[in-house]
């Protein structure tokens, strides 16, 4: 049983590293750790310390995918707050305007941290104060739900704070300290509700507490020499996987966009770390952006959490759509103007705009020896006349996906 997750480990492992995915990656190697622990002293002890090893994985960086629901969701319950208290508020996106001022939920405004910190202090103080699983797992969907609400109503006091201050308060660095002091206050609370129900402590007998010396399995010289030839094996296939084969290919991009100028608005442009190429212009009444990639390895990614689909710091996302092949997102900045995006992803065994999708793709490339080039391709105009323009938005990515893409298809196989 343990080698054949040891195995499945490594597999994970691998997997993460050829595609990139980090929190994949990185969990499987924080996952090694327990797996040793479980192979060499047996299921009886691993038993015992199954939270120190559950515990453990709290170290995996993890939850950044997250950000843009938190942020949704803390303006939500803001809005909702505002208007219970008949606090007129109009939102736009992210943005929330009240009568004496406007309001961003910025990305530290997320509530990213609330939730895991408190997500791992109540894992802890379940594990501590119950003795009962099932109690143990109402407590932490608890720990997970507070943190949510409450950065909602911590959002709505500072705009609350600055409001009625007419904005000489909570607008600069010391809301950011009404915020961790809220939090405090969060926990304090959480752990004494907690504790109304927390179990007595267990006194057991010495000899109850220890583990006979005759219980504790031996380690298997064919078990720790099969984990160790799996080890040295996977290092020598990682070697031979790792060896990302580049491309030669380069994009035509004048076949795909005719008669291309310099485009008049910069502010919504793409943010794509260390591709290869470059390509940005209007075209036939559309503005457009095209990321190319040659390789995938850390630091040059078509997908990566740290490329951005717009300038974040100028724009939010007011709406979004899935279509069959591509997204569509409505932007709006500080100013009241909007702008449409569609985009895609562009592989040569895929096009989608999912990013899983791709990466999965880019994976079986890697382990199949195949270049994982790829190119993102992204269309905007600016809202005037809303429907007409989403429709001419549509029918212009359909017509370059279906018809302008497939060169790049046909030639990079």
């Amino acid at each position: 049983m343990v080698l054949p997750a040891v195995v499945a480990v490594l597999i994970l492992w691998l997997f993460g590293n050829l595609a990139q995915l980090l929190v994949i990656e990185q969990g499987a190697a924080f996952l090694m750790l327990p797996m040793i622990i479980w192979t060499l002293m047996g299921n009886q002890v691993s038993k015992i310390l199954i939270f120190t090893m559950f515990f453990w994985m709290f170290s995996v960086p993890v939850g950044e995918f997250l950000i843009p629901q938190l942020q949704d969701l803390t303006a939500d319950i803001t809005v909702w707050s505002l208007q219970m208290t008949g606090v007129p508020v109009y939102r736009e996106g992210l943005y929330l305007a009240v009568p004496n001022g406007l309001f961003e939920v910025a990305v530290a405004c997320s509530g990213i941290r609330y939730l895991i910190a408190s997500f791992t202090l109540g894992s802890l103080f379940a594990y501590l104060n119950y003795q009962s699983n099932k109690k143990r797992l109402i407590f932490i969907l608890f720990s997970l739900a507070l943190p949510l609400l409450a950065n909602g109503i911590r959002a709505y006091g500072i705009v609350m704070i600055a409001y009625l201050s007419d904005m000489k308060y909570a607008t600069g660095v010391d809301h950011l300290v009404y915020g961790w002091l809220f939090f405090g206050l969060v926990i304090f609370v959480m752990f004494a509700v907690g504790s109304i129900w927390s179990d007595p402590v267990v006194k057991m007998e010495k000899e109850d507490n220890e583990l006979p010396t005759s219980t504790i399995p031996k380690v298997k010289f064919l078990s720790v020499l099969i984990a160790l030839v799996l080890l040295v094996g996977s290092t020598f296939v990682y070697k031979n996987l790792v060896n990302n084969p580049n491309s030669d290919f380069v994009v035509d991009v004048d076949s795909l966009f005719i008669d291309s100028q310099d485009m008049n608005d910069e502010s919504w442009l793409p943010i794509f770390e260390n591709a290869n190429a470059e390509m940005k212009g209007h075209s036939e009444g559309l503005d457009y952006f095209v990321a190319y990639y040659k390789v995938n390895v850390q630091g040059q990614e078509l997908i990566n959490s740290n490329n951005k689909m717009f300038n974040v710091k100028k724009w939010s996302i007011e709406e979004k759509q899935d279509y069959a092949q591509f997204k569509t997102l409505t932007i709006i900045n500080i100013q009241g103007r909007k702008r449409l995006l569609a985009y895609t992803y562009v592989t040569p065994w895929l096009t989608s705009a999912s990013s899983i999708k791709i990466k999965l793709s880019q994976a079986f490339e890697a382990l199949s020896g195949r270049p994982q080039l790829g190119m993102l391709v992204m269309l905007s105009v600016p809202v005037k006349q809303e429907q007409q323009d989403t429709q001419k938005l549509l029918d212009a990515a359909t017509s370059k996906l279906n018809d302008g893409l497939q060169d790049f298809l046909d030639e990079s196989k």
